[in-house]
């Protein structure tokens, strides 16, 4: 096709058609058993048109930037599923049960294989790079694929792969090293610790997956609000709860990533230094939450005062590195003290919405709450920044 226009008309009538056998009641009957042969909750067959057309519209014609996505989502996703059902002895938790490693190591070297064999023989890139960047390519697109849940890896591995696969393209082979190491290092430090944590494997795996996307758009200077919190979980949690227990799933991970990931996207684009602020919040907000239902457990007859203020506190130390950073730029003494008030405030919220402060929760809401607290104090934050800014200029 010369246009996406097609792809999308003909995406769309196979999400029509596939839409129809699994929710009108009579195709479903009939037929509907063609898609749900899977004993899980999955929407992955309306996702795969979906991701089709996305790829071909992202790759803007370009064959290799398209073919490299659909194989890996046609090719690995089918081999890891049959090679886990075959073979799979040892099994990791996922939001929807277990997923073997033997599944996931066949996906990663099909995924390389997917990447390898198109560059060698298209790109005409020399076998160096193609193995660098295939190899990054596999361990990225392995994390996507064991995390995501109801089959919205149809969507994700094409997408993802292709924005993966595009850059990577574009790098020269030191930068490619410096990646495949950072991918490297996050994975040994996140599973170094994993006993000790309060992270479910499939929360470990979102980690590194974030952390990734995180350093690859903003560098070390972002990185670090999430690195600490993950660090403080890792010396604190296990032990201060003293039970076998794993709720920081995929997406509790995410509910406490995104609304900071959706500020250095922004951040990115605009490029707009000053966004760095309403980052640093909501994971500093982030932090005082699961430091006050954590001190709210370890210690059930302390007055909630006290452990109100000392969860705040813990939240403001994770703005000691931002001052550092800015002081030269922006007025930090009174960005330091906004962001104690809108911490304490974001905190207060949080236990007026969430009246049952579990340390432990295995609540999906909670976590969206958490989330949309920071987020909207990062907001209130960052246009209050914005008013002090312009007064110090008048």
């Amino acid at each position: 096709f010369s246009s996406a226009l097609p792809v999308f008309i003909l995406a769309t009538i196979a999400f029509v058609m596939l839409a129809g056998l699994r929710y009108v009641p009579w195709l479903k009957t009939t037929m509907g058993g063609v898609i749900d042969a899977v004993d899980r909750v999955s929407a992955g067959e309306l996702y795969f048109p979906a991701g089709i057309a996305l790829s071909f519209w992202l790759s803007d014609g370009d064959p290799l930037l398209y073919c490299v996505p659909i194989l890996i989502l046609t090719l690995a996703d089918a081999v890891a599923a049959l090679v886990g059902i075959r073979y799979g002895t040892k099994f990791f938790a996922t939001l929807e049960g277990t997923k073997s490693y033997q599944g996931s190591f066949a996906f990663f070297i099909m995924a390389f294989f997917c990447a390898f064999l198109p560059l060698m023989l298209y790109a005409h890139i020399a076998a160096p790079k193609a193995v660098l960047i295939s190899l990054i390519t596999g361990l990225l697109t392995v994390l996507v694929e064991a995390v995501a849940w109801r089959g919205i890896d149809n969507l994700l591995l094409p997408v993802m792969g292709f924005l993966l696969f595009n850059s990577f393209v574009k790098l020269d082979v030191v930068e490619l090293i410096t990646n495949l190491a950072v991918v490297v290092i996050l994975s040994a430090i996140t599973f170094l610790y994993r006993s000790r944590s309060t992270f479910a494997d499939d929360g470990l795996l979102t980690a590194v997956l974030v952390g990734y996307v995180i350093w690859a758009l903003g560098g070390f200077t972002w990185v670090y609000p999430p690195l600490l919190i993950f660090v403080r979980d890792k010396l604190l949690s296990y032990s201060a709860l003293g039970r076998d227990i794993a709720p920081h799933n995929a997406q509790s991970i995410l509910s406490i990533c995104l609304p900071g990931v959706m500020w250095l996207v922004a951040a990115v684009t605009t490029h707009n230094d000053a966004l760095l602020f309403p980052y640093v919040l909501t994971f500093a907000i982030q932090l005082a939450i699961l430091e006050l239902t954590r001190e709210i457990y370890h210690f059930p007859k302390a007055p909630r005062v006290r452990l109100f203020a000392a969860s705040v506190g813990v939240g403001w130390l994770l703005f000691l590195p931002y001052v550092v950073i800015v002081h030269a730029v922006q007025p930090w003494l009174s960005a330091a003290l906004l962001a104690i008030v809108l911490i304490a405030l974001g905190v207060g919220l949080f236990m007026l919405m969430q009246r049952a402060l579990d340390p432990c929760p295995r609540d999906l809401r909670r976590w969206l709450r958490q989330g949309a607290v920071a987020l909207a104090a990062s907001v209130a934050g960052l246009g209050m920044l914005w008013l002090m800014l312009g007064s110090a200029r008048a």
